[in-house]
């Protein structure tokens, strides 16, 4: 996959909290612009990647600027923000396919479960099936889920990187650290939470 950052356009202004950005995605010629709020340019770039995996995008480019929210990008919002709840199902609005969740964007047809595992980079072993029982949830806590085969952290590492974290290190500082790219580190922190909120539900 080939990306393009424009890093004289990621900027903050004022002292805003958070950001808006436009991430621009290409498959087979072509493009879906996706709106990404994020604290700064590295947690923008780590959303971009996450969501460049999830619709297998060819190339993407990350802008600041205002894009049109819509489904996916309300989807993709709130999966980097973990804003789900570990109890109650979601229940899915949109269209179906062969009695699953389907969203289409860049010509392409994407089941709503393997994308998800696909963005949160949790491998999964054939298809999704939703613990709950409920085949029109795509709750991401209602899934069981496996550990990468191929992390780039060890499980001590993922340890450390929880515990810097929950003490306020900055990621940027953790992944100097742990020696690895902070998307690694956003990644890393944003996973092992949804599995810590799975494990008690």
């Amino acid at each position: 996959m080939r990306c393009r950052l424009h890093y004289a356009s990621l900027r903050c202004v004022g002292v805003m909290a958070s950001t808006y950005y436009c991430l621009r995605l290409e498959k087979n010629n072509k493009h879906l612009e996706v709106s990404l709020e994020a604290n700064d340019a590295g947690h923008a770039q780590a959303q971009a990647s996450d969501i460049s995996r999830a619709l297998h995008a060819d190339t993407f480019s990350l802008t600041y600027k205002n894009a049109n929210k819509t489904p996916l990008s309300e989807l993709f919002r709130r999966l980097a923000n973990s804003d789900f709840s570990h109890t109650e199902c979601e229940i899915w609005n949109g269209k179906y396919c062969n009695g699953s969740p389907v969203m289409y964007a860049m010509g392409a047809k994407y089941y709503v479960r393997p994308m998800i595992l696909d963005y949160l980079e949790i491998n999964k072993d054939g298809y999704v099936k939703p613990s709950c029982g409920d085949c029109n949830c795509i709750n991401p806590y209602h899934n069981s889920y496996k550990k990468m085969k191929a992390s780039k952290l060890g499980d001590a590492d993922i340890n450390l990187a929880l515990a810097f974290s929950s003490r306020g290190v900055p990621v940027k500082e953790i992944a100097k650290a742990l020696k690895v790219h902070r998307s690694t580190i956003y990644r890393t922190l944003n996973r092992e939470h949804l599995h810590l909120r799975s494990a008690h539900h």
